[in-house]
């Protein structure tokens, strides 16, 4: 069960619980993303993450929309060569969006105009 329970190793876990913990019983490993720990300036970003996702979720909720994007996240740092901050500010943005804070991008909160087109 060691290879299963590695940082960065996504996988199906039976648990059962003890008087104060769970435990692991059993599990299967789905992915591994071994590219990740092979570079250092991709395992950077998902350490990021990572503290990210600590920060905004608590144990025992249903983060299921939360997981879908860390493990979509991981796999497009690990197998693709897309600019890892484009990368990072996407999820961000799509987690606050997730959590309930989407930003309002149709016009200026302070001036109150709208636009038509939105000029990054």
């Amino acid at each position: 069960m060691l290879s299963g329970s590695q940082f960065l190793c996504f996988g199906e876990y039976l648990l059962y619980q003890g008087s104060t913990t769970y435990h692991i019983n059993s599990c299967e490993t789905i992915e591994m993303f071994y590219n990740l720990r092979t570079d250092l300036d991709k395992l950077k970003y998902v350490a990021h993450i990572t503290k990210i996702i600590n920060d905004v979720t608590n144990e025992n909720e249903n983060s299921y929309k939360i997981l879908q994007l860390f493990l979509n996240t991981l796999y497009t740092i690990s197998e693709t060569d897309k600019n890892k901050d484009l990368v990072l500010a996407i999820f961000k943005l799509r987690l606050m969006c997730i959590l309930g804070y989407a930003p309002d991008i149709q016009g200026c909160k302070t001036c109150k105009s709208r636009r038509r087109y939105i000029v990054f």
